[in-house]
């Protein structure tokens, strides 16, 4: 599922999943996962991550800058 930019969230039946980061001496990304059998404290860790990138990473058309500006569809 699609969370927000940057922000993808999927399970394989055992584990949520969700990129944190990149790692530059590996060259790949870093992911992090949570049991799928504690999926309240997986939405906690996913809303934590989501709170912090929202901060990092706002598009310009959901600024307040950008009201009344026509982005055409979506």
């Amino acid at each position: 599922m699609s969370v927000w930019v940057g922000l993808v969230v999927w399970c394989d039946g055992d584990r949520f999943w969700w990129r944190t980061g990149w790692s530059v001496q590996r060259g790949r990304f870093v992911y992090a996962w949570h049991p799928a059998t504690d999926p309240e404290r997986a939405a906690h860790r996913i809303a934590l991550m989501y709170t912090d990138l929202r901060e990092r990473h706002m598009p310009s058309w959901l600024t307040s800058e950008s009201v009344g500006v026509h982005h055409g569809p979506r």
